[in-house]
């Protein structure tokens, strides 16, 4: 079941594209994420979209891949007029009132997602890294690990993660500033 997670304030309203009509022909434009090459058509997550100006279309996003870690979700992001699909672990931002305007988000597969509204950012994550995001675009982009990354916890100056630290030969804990994604001292 597809989750939507509108922590920050936004100006559109997405739902999943549900059923469609018997003459197979849509009352609002399709829109593909991107363009089909080498997939069909019809697969994807469906969703339909209304943007504040009036604008509906339906939006065909391209799938990562099947895993235990991957999902699917809508969620707002610090731009109001901006949202973050993610599509079996392959992400996208998207603007609802123009769905020209998109990008793919270089994390495959995302395996978790947080809005942190009072630093104005999504923070996502893919096995070894993180990614925050405001609403002028991204903020920084950290390695963390060499696998098995996961965010224990975020609190107003910091992300906590555990991942595979070769270093150490098992599992380690780090601690990120959310503000700078720079490693701060070991949690430990």
């Amino acid at each position: 079941m597809l989750e939507i997670e509108m922590v920050f304030l936004h100006s559109y309203e997405v739902e999943e594209a549900g059923e469609f009509p018997g003459t197979g022909k849509l009352r609002a434009s399709q829109i593909f994420i991107p363009p089909p090459q080498g997939r069909p058509e019809h697969n994807g997550l469906w969703l339909k979209v209304k943007a504040a100006n009036g604008r509906t279309w339906i939006g065909v996003f391209a799938l990562g891949y099947l895993s235990s870690r991957t999902f699917s979700r809508v969620v707002s992001t610090p731009d109001l007029d901006r949202m973050c699909v993610i599509a079996q672990g392959a992400a996208y931002f998207v603007r609802a009132d123009n769905p020209d305007d998109w990008e793919e988000i270089p994390l495959l597969p995302v395996t978790d997602v947080r809005a942190v509204p009072e630093c104005n950012l999504l923070v996502l994550s893919d096995e070894t890294s993180l990614a925050a995001y405001s609403r002028d675009g991204l903020v920084w982009r950290t390695g963390v690990c060499s696998d098995e990354l996961r965010i224990t916890s975020i609190t107003d100056d910091t992300i906590e993660c555990t991942g595979f630290d070769p270093m150490n030969s098992g599992t380690g804990r780090f601690v990120i500033d959310l503000k700078t994604g720079r490693s701060l001292l070991s949690a430990e």
